[in-house]
């Protein structure tokens, strides 16, 4: 997910912990800082992040649901989890892939 601060757009990818985020600037990849969720939340961020993860879970679903239908060779599911997954990266990405 990419989002603004002071001018800079920051690439934002979370630790391995899950409570701890990295910032890196776009334009410099070297360029960058470690937050916490508190930091997050007090500059308004939190929201767009945790909406852009859910939606990541949600495209996740679908796509397994995809391989799931393919492997088992039920045509009707396909299509259902093909058009869940398009819904799904819709609303995850909008026209513009963001990650």
């Amino acid at each position: 997910m990419i989002i603004t601060h002071n001018n800079h757009q920051y690439k934002v990818t979370p630790m391995a912990n899950q409570s701890f985020w990295r910032l890196t600037r776009v334009d410099s990849p070297r360029e960058g800082f470690t937050v916490n969720r508190d930091w997050l939340v007090n500059h308004g961020y939190w929201q767009q992040i945790e909406q852009a993860r859910i939606d990541a879970n949600n495209l996740r679903a679908a796509r397994n649901k995809a391989v799931i239908a393919a492997g088992i060779r039920d045509y009707g599911m396909y299509a259902e989890a093909s058009e869940e997954f398009r819904m799904a990266k819709k609303s995850a990405y909008g026209d513009v892939v963001k990650f």
